[in-house]
């Protein structure tokens, strides 16, 4: 399956020709974004912030959801450190098919425990911020990484030169707490193709525009 980053957390996510597409934003409220403008088979959105939930971006192409190879399942999650009392929730959104886990974890404001921990344990693919102003600093989201051990982890939410809000951290930021930078791959593209024998990797895909 491939996975393509179009964008602060938005992701295409295609397997057997079916695409679900992840957050579109609002490039109104995400500074230095075009416009967007994309298609897609099935839309998941993890909360009703403009970063996230720009619908009216995305053409669905109407299929029935019988086609979707994916079982999809969501979980609600604190948006904040205080249970939610600052921004609410969001939903971390878990999509398997053919043995795959992947795990879009939205704007996480807290770390999972226990039963909801165990649900994102081992994924495949842990799409998760790189570190944010409203969710979880860089700090935090590194120890939910070594908490969830996923195999490929792809940073998102970020500020990526002159895109994003300038409150949101680096991908850098991230990148530096790791003990080891041997297993960060930086693409010059903004797909990947993952399949059970894809390397171990912190992915940090290139925005194409």
């Amino acid at each position: 399956m491939t996975i393509q980053w179009l964008g602060h957390a938005c992701f295409k996510i295609t397997h057997r020709g079916y695409t679900v597409l992840i957050d579109p934003y609002n490039s109104s409220y995400i500074p230095g974004y075009p416009r967007l403008r994309t298609t897609a088979d099935r839309l998941l959105v993890s909360h009703e912030h403009y970063g996230h939930n720009y619908r009216e971006g995305v053409t669905l192409s109407g299929r029935p959801e019988r086609d979707c190879p994916f079982a999809i399942s969501a979980m609600e999650v604190p948006h904040d450190g205080l249970y939610g009392a600052l921004r609410g929730s969001c939903l971390i959104h878990i999509l398997e098919a053919d043995g795959m886990k992947l795990v879009h974890m939205g704007d996480i404001g807290m770390q999972l425990k226990d039963a909801d921990a165990a649900r994102i344990a081992g994924a495949d693919v842990m799409m998760i911020t790189a570190g944010s102003c409203r969710a979880l600093p860089a700090q935090e989201v590194l120890a939910q990484m070594e908490a969830a051990a996923p195999k490929v982890v792809i940073p998102m939410h970020y500020r990526d030169g002159k895109r994003g809000s300038r409150r949101l951290e680096r991908v850098e930021n991230l990148v530096d707490l790791l003990e080891s930078t041997e297993l960060v791959r930086y693409y010059d593209t903004d797909t990947i193709e993952v399949t059970p024998d894809t390397e171990r990797q912190l992915a940090v895909l290139k925005y194409m525009g």
